[in-house]
């Protein structure tokens, strides 16, 4: 697994992120939990059909979570 993220500050470049902490609500880690899932069920279920989703967030503060297929090609 590979973690990408965007500052604030300089949203102009991808990096790899060596760690990750998220601050939130059980309820939003149960959201966020579930649409993992339902974006595992799609690589398995579609493979290279299924390219990737953003999780949409009912928070007023949060961050773009985009989950993008590892077996997509890309040029």
């Amino acid at each position: 697994m590979k973690i990408f993220g965007r500052a604030q500050t300089d949203e102009s470049e991808l990096q790899l992120l060596s760690e990750t902490t998220l601050v939130a609500e059980p309820e939003a880690l149960r959201d966020l939990a579930s649409f993992l899932y339902r974006c595992a069920d799609a690589i398995e279920d579609e493979g290279e059909e299924w390219e990737h989703d953003q999780f949409d967030s009912n928070e007023t503060v949060c961050p773009q979570v985009i989950i993008f297929n590892p077996y997509v090609v890309t040029d």
